[in-house]
Order: structure tokens, then sequence, then C-alpha cells
């Protein structure tokens, strides 16, 4: 395979998983409004922004910097 096959068949992948995390959203009910991490109220900007928000503003911040370090060091 060369360079533009891979890239291909990676855009091929990438689409495919943004597509069924756009389809597992719909199918989702909304937020109960308390954190799942740390059982505090979910702020009302971020409810209004995104009724499905499962978790707080800093759980979610949390998250996100433990997936960005899982991404740039790789699985543990």
């Amino acid at each position: 395979m060369d360079d533009i096959d891979l890239a291909a068949e990676r855009i091929e992948v990438l689409n495919a998983s943004a597509l069924q995390a756009v389809l597992g959203r719909t199918e989702t009910v909304p937020s109960t409004g308390i954190c799942a991490s740390c059982s505090e109220s979910i702020e009302q900007e971020r409810l209004k922004a995104n009724p499905y928000a499962k978790h707080c503003r800093d759980c979610a911040d949390e998250a996100e910097a433990q997936a960005k370090m899982a991404r740039r060091c790789g699985p543990r």
C-alpha cells in the first residue's frame, strides 16, 4: 500500500467513527444534571450548551487531559 491508500483508509475509519459518535448521541437521554464522576451539579450554562453532558466542567477537563495524554503516550 502506498501513502495515498493509507491516508484514504484512515479518513474512512475516522469518518465512520465520527458518524457512529453522532448517531450514538442522538440515542442517548438528556443529562440528569448530576456529574457522573463527582456527583456534583453540572453547570446550567454547560447543560444549555450540551443537554447530554454527563460531567461537570472540571471532570470533563480532567477526562480530556487524560485522553490527550493517552493519545500522546499511547495505551498503557
